[in-house]
């Protein structure tokens, strides 16, 4: 089951080293995050970091972000922990496209 929350990135820092544990290297991108969210009418906002994958972090921009979040198993220091994953961004608040003028709806 996953929860999406709006999400504003300020900015994406990545780290890079090596584990003293296993000699093996690493990379972290953290995202400074600005966390909008509503429980029973009242809002909160809540500013931290997140970790982002490769994947979601590549060419990321800041900006404001409709956030998928998951439950997963997390590691190194939150290992055998349940921590929250982003499992997509979404941009937030973007105005759709119109069609042409004359085009039909297929």
């Amino acid at each position: 089951m996953t929860s999406k929350q709006k999400l504003t990135i300020l900015a994406i820092n990545t780290r890079s080293g090596v584990a003293k544990a296993s000699g093996r290297p690493y990379t972290i991108r953290e995202a400074q995050c600005i966390l909008e969210q509503s429980k029973e009418g009242a809002s909160s906002v809540v500013v931290g970091v997140v970790n982002l994958s490769e994947e979601l972090a590549k060419d990321r921009m800041p900006g404001d972000y409709l956030a998928e979040f998951e439950l997963a198993q997390g590691g190194g220091n939150d290992s055998g922990k349940l921590v929250p994953r982003i499992v997509s961004l979404t941009p937030f608040g973007l105005p759709k496209a119109k069609p042409a003028a004359g085009a039909s709806a297929v």
